[in-house]
């Protein structure tokens, strides 16, 4: 019952804001998606037992978000993250190593959370971004609601059991499937001059993608011990655990429709 009033709740106000915001509030939703989601992180890094730079983090992740919404200084953030990073971890005391790895851990946390929300940023500039991001949803959706379905009725071989035990061959082979169908549902739905060709190749792409992402904070969840990354989304769990999918299927989505499908002038 959480998980279908949060859904109730959450959805239509996605969707209303992806539908008729501007990209002004559009931006204000990802960065509070990246706030939650930094949160998320630097508490599986303190139940990992490697702290990283908390403050220092969330303002380099708001600063990188900045930078998607205007659209530029990506350049100048990367080459100022790491050097106050570590200028930073000179003040903190003796103890090197760790200071390294709260650095390390910190630089990949901001990568991780801010870069690679933040692209939704960018899709929802493009035209028509809203119907993109409709595309995404549908096909991250669908990958997930196939691979659980087929992966517990069929799934036998174990896709990562170190990681995600849970998670089966079959299961995401299933998901692939699912991502196929809610891709052609995008495109027969609303998004009509989506070409065929690129709208499964973006499918498959992103679906395969999209369960690295799965993969991937699994594997941050299994190293803290943790079940959920965070508890702000009542019966479903933390930012990161909606969104860990199309965290990584955003940015694939983005480099395809840019580089490929419409390629930018040179």
């Amino acid at each position: 019952m959480k998980r279908i009033l949060s859904a109730l709740v959450l959805i239509p106000v996605v969707l209303g804001i992806v539908q008729y915001g501007s990209l002004e509030l559009f931006s204000i939703l990802v960065l509070g998606a990246v706030v939650a989601g930094w949160f998320e992180y630097s508490r599986m890094l303190n139940a990992m037992g490697t702290p990283g730079f908390h403050k220092l983090g969330l303002a380099l992740c708001v600063l990188l978000t900045l930078c998607f919404y205007i659209n530029g200084f990506y350049l100048v953030w990367l080459a100022v993250a790491p050097l106050v990073l570590l200028l930073h971890a000179l003040t903190q005391g003796p103890i090197l190593k760790n200071n390294l790895d709260q650095t390390g851990y910190t630089f990949l946390g901001v990568g991780y959370v801010a870069g690679l929300m933040s692209f939704f940023i960018l899709i929802r500039a493009l035209d028509p971004g809203h119907f993109m991001i409709y595309f995404l949803f549908l096909v991250i959706w669908g990958s997930d609601t196939a691979a659980y379905y087929v992966g517990r009725s069929i799934g036998k071989s174990r896709l990562a059991p170190e990681i995600s035990p849970g998670k089966t061959v079959e299961g995401s082979l299933g998901g692939l499937l699912g991502g196929v169908l809610g891709a052609l549902i995008a495109k027969y739905g609303f998004w009509h001059e989506l070409a065929l060709n690129h709208c499964l190749i973006m499918a498959l792409f992103c679906g395969i993608i999209g369960q690295f992402g799965d993969l991937v904070e699994s594997m941050f969840k299994r190293a803290a011990g943790v079940k959920d990354s965070g508890t702000l989304i009542p019966g479903h769990g933390g930012v990161l655990d909606r969104l860990d999918s199309l965290m990584f299927a955003g940015p694939a989505f983005y480099c395809y429709e840019i580089l490929i499908r419409n390629p930018l002038p040179v």
